[in-house]
């Protein structure tokens, strides 16, 4: 059983079809792949409970925070410069288009 938890992504948040679960199971989808040889993290889960609403992000894992996971996240503003800038590096570099923005996303227990 898990617990509610909330992501914090720098990077890139795709919507994933349901042709494209079993790529991310399998961690096959090629974003994952993409991501893994740029050196760049991803975190893929329902966000929709109690319905299905999947969601992958790519970039630089900020946190997560919950009762199974980190209470807090601090980042000095000069640590936060430089994770923005080597993700969007990476991001380039691994040839994933789309403009970096911060996510914090909630994710229910269900």
């Amino acid at each position: 059983m898990s617990a509610s938890a909330c992501v914090v992504f720098y990077g890139l948040r795709y919507e994933v079809s349901d042709d494209e679960i079993e790529g991310l199971e399998m961690r096959s989808d090629p974003r994952m792949q993409a991501a893994r040889k740029a050196g760049l993290k991803h975190y893929w889960a329902n966000f929709g409970a109690p319905g299905e609403r999947y969601l992958l992000f790519v970039g630089a894992n900020l946190g997560v925070l919950g009762p199974e996971n980190s209470l807090e996240v601090v980042l000095r503003t000069t640590e936060l410069q430089a994770i923005i800038e080597s993700t969007k590096a990476k991001l380039q570099a691994a040839d994933l288009a789309g403009e970096p923005s911060l996510h914090v996303q909630w994710c229910e227990d269900a």
